[in-house]
């Protein structure tokens, strides 16, 4: 366990520039140790480096057992966009050896008492940058993380209003937060796929449909809020006569109001120059 210096002065906002005071970077005391490969399974549903592992975000304590991928896409901000499956189906983090992608890391971290208090909510919407910064600093202290940016131009597919407008459900009130896929099938045996979602907003829609389509997905549908529903639609691969149900573009503007379209968008992408299996403690 490692516990790093309390930063011993203060932060002084400096109002001629226009800036407000920032918070501490670094975590107080962090562990860091090897949990072995990970799912197989998990890295193929979620993509490569991508296991589907939520952390813990409380009280001033970050825990999680995932890989070191995933913990560089949400250090770099992008869980702005969606996180990890948004990274890994855009090729938007490279370089760097195959075991940041396949090797999981149990990380128990406790932020100085000075630090934003987050939730894990705004943490995955990408609303904790203090929490960002100090996984950027733990990651290059303990991983011996460097990276460069470049910025590129990126096919992505963006979520739209579809002609006539948006029709998506609200989500009520102290409905919990849920998405997941699953795959059903009708009383012909025929094969349905379901996204089911709970009180979740279009951040988080995207991202799901980024899982789907194995593309990014980028919100420019406008809507705010939260919302609930059960799109059906037929598996990505399913052939002809396989499914009931419409293809999920069809079933997007018929069920949701909602479409996706081709388009391209800037990105920055976070080039691994180095990285180093950090040493148990």
């Amino acid at each position: 366990m490692r516990r790093y210096a309390r930063p011993t002065a203060l932060l002084v906002a400096l109002a001629i520039a226009g800036l407000a005071a920032q918070g501490p970077e670094t975590f107080e005391v962090v562990s860091v140790r090897s949990m072995g490969p990970a799912s197989a399974e998990a890295l193929a549903r979620f993509g490569s480096g991508c296991d589907g592992t939520f952390p813990r975000v409380e009280n001033h304590r970050f825990s999680v057992a995932t890989t070191a991928y995933a913990l560089i896409t949400w250090a770099y901000g992008f869980n702005q966009h969606g996180g990890c499956g948004f990274v890994n189906n855009g090729n938007f983090i490279t370089g760097g050896p195959d075991w940041i992608r396949s090797e999981r890391f149990d990380v128990q971290a406790v932020m100085p008492d000075t630090a934003p208090v987050s939730t894990l909510g705004e943490f995955l919407n990408g609303s904790a940058p203090a929490i960002e910064a100090m996984l950027r600093a733990m990651l290059a202290d303990r991983f011996k993380l460097a990276v460069h940016r470049e910025q590129r131009d990126a096919p992505v597919y963006a979520l739209v209003a579809a002609r006539g407008g948006a029709h998506v459900p609200t989500a009520k009130r102290d409905e919990p937060t849920m998405y997941r896929l699953d795959r059903q099938r009708d009383a012909d045996g025929l094969t349905i796929d379901h996204l089911i979602v709970s009180s979740a907003d279009t951040t988080y829609i995207a991202l799901m449909l980024t899982l789907i389509t194995r593309r990014p997905v980028v919100d420019r549908s406008g809507l705010g809020g939260t919302f609930s529903f059960d799109l059906r639609f037929a598996p990505q691969d399913a052939k002809p006569g396989d499914s009931s149900a419409a293809s999920l573009f069809t079933a997007l503007q018929e069920q949701l109001g909602l479409r996706l379209e081709d388009s391209r968008a800037p990105v920055d992408v976070v080039v691994i120059d180095r990285a180093e299996r950090p040493s148990d403690n």
